[in-house]
């Protein structure tokens, strides 16, 4: 796996590794790394109540 120093997403740099590093965890927003591929997962919009 490349090194990574920051996530794509926010640009932090506290990233969960897995023992077998082919796992990313973003601590900051959350993004996932999954065997080289970035899985950005958008939180759904909901819509306020009236």
């Amino acid at each position: 796996m490349n090194e990574l120093t920051e996530c794509p997403d926010c640009l932090s740099d506290e990233l969960l590794i897995s023992d077998n590093e082919h796992t990313v965890i973003c601590s900051n927003c959350g993004i996932i790394k999954k065997d080289g591929v970035w899985l950005v997962v958008k939180e759904p919009q909901s819509e306020a109540a009236i």
